[in-house]
């Protein structure tokens, strides 16, 4: 008999989910053997996909629109947070207060990252899920391991490390640094005129229509090196990683995951709008957490990579960064102007740079000495690890 009725019910859903999987699983089998078929099925496939394109693209053009008008109206933002907020637990600065033993701060390295907006099950991206499991191990992993918060990130967003080969070039992305622009970025890389004649564009290259959709993906860095028959100490890839400031991250995070667009009812840890309800649950949520993987393999391979400390402000160029990166592993200046070109026609549908709500969440966080040590206690060690300023709490 089972030990726990959470148990039973990881038991009971991994059972339901295999079932499906062998259902979509058992007839393409049979058609593999015909390599005509397969091939045939493929291309179908793919013109199906190349018709979602468009469509998708004027979905994205409408919601950016939608989202400037919603960040810029924040009535409904400031009356959530009118609530007197509480003062600090402890007098301590940054570093005497995570230099405790016990230390109330989280460790470094962890991943805590989590799809925040959405943490069900969804069946239309689990109908998608045959392109995304390569083996019964990968569905048993998702289902059983992420149970009972089976996350969207189990079928479609699980691949951090993306990879442009002939260019022996790699990246970690991680969420609100860059990483819808990372993995549409070396997606084109991987092969420039595949991209473009399949209609794609840098900067809406949506991770659920994504166009290398597990072709260069890798979920560790240790399969990345498995695939391409490297070893850890080759200095001939250089493996990207975009950092940064915790702070801006945060409050990036924050207004677009829970005003922006919310989408499940109780989003956001149930706290919705609510930045204090929210810092609260997260910090116990991630301290449940501690145990979990490390995030991009950093506490393996730290040394192997090269970071990029990324920020939202207008002065900033990613371009000044990435391509003396690009150059030196000879990626054509061909490729570097169509790069430029399209960084520069404006940003993705999801930012929030420059809104009255990312303003708002700032100045309430920075003015608020509590919010800010709970915010120091979740990423000490990210300023730390990667040479940002302590704030003065």
């Amino acid at each position: 008999m089972l030990p726990s009725r959470r148990l039973q019910l990881r038991f009971i859903l991994f059972a339901t989910v295999f079932a499906i999987f062998c259902l979509f699983y058992s007839k393409e089998f049979r058609l593999s053997v015909s390599s005509s078929t397969f091939l045939k099925n493929s291309s179908k496939t793919t013109t199906e996909k190349l018709k979602k394109v468009p469509k998708f693209y004027k979905v994205l053009n409408w919601e950016k629109k939608e989202s400037e008008k919603k960040l810029n109206n924040i009535e409904d933002l400031r009356r959530v947070n009118l609530n007197t907020l509480p003062n600090r637990t402890s007098n301590l600065s940054a570093v005497h207060l995570c230099s405790q033993n016990p230390s109330p701060c989280l460790p470094g390295l962890r991943d805590f990252e989590g799809e925040i907006r959405v943490r069900l099950l969804n069946f239309t991206y689990l109908t998608n899920a045959r392109f995304h499991f390569k083996s019964v191990y990968d569905l048993f992993f998702c289902v059983f391991v992420h149970l009972p918060r089976v996350s969207f990130n189990c079928f479609i967003g699980q691949h951090r490390f993306q990879t442009a080969s002939r260019y022996r070039l790699s990246t970690c992305v991680v969420q609100k640094s860059m990483s819808t622009v990372m993995t549409s970025l070396f997606c084109y890389l991987r092969d420039e005129k595949k991209f473009i004649g399949n209609n794609r564009e840098i900067l809406k290259d949506w991770k659920i229509i994504r166009f290398c959709m597990f072709k260069n993906e890798f979920r560790n860095l240790g399969g990345l090196f498995k695939k391409f028959n490297i070893l850890p100490s080759a200095n001939n890839w250089t493996h990207i990683m975009m950092v940064r400031n915790p702070i801006e991250r945060f409050i990036s995070g924050f207004v677009d995951k829970c005003y922006r667009k919310p989408v499940v009812s109780n989003y956001c840890n149930g706290c919705k709008k609510n930045l204090t309800c929210f810092m609260e649950s997260e910090l116990a949520r991630m301290r449940e957490q501690v145990k979990k993987g490390k995030r991009c393999n950093l506490h393996q391979y730290f040394s192997n990579f090269t970071f990029i400390p990324y920020s939202s402000a207008h002065n900033f160029s990613i371009t000044s960064h990435l391509f003396p990166i690009f150059r030196n592993h000879s990626v054509p200046e061909s490729s570097l102007q169509y790069i430029q070109s399209s960084l520069s026609s404006g940003r993705t549908a999801h930012s929030t740079v420059d809104s009255k709500a990312t303003s708002f969440i700032e100045k309430r966080l920075k003015s608020s000495p509590y919010l800010m040590e709970l915010l120091v206690k979740m990423f000490y060690h990210d300023f730390k690890l990667f040479n940002f300023t302590l704030p003065v709490i």
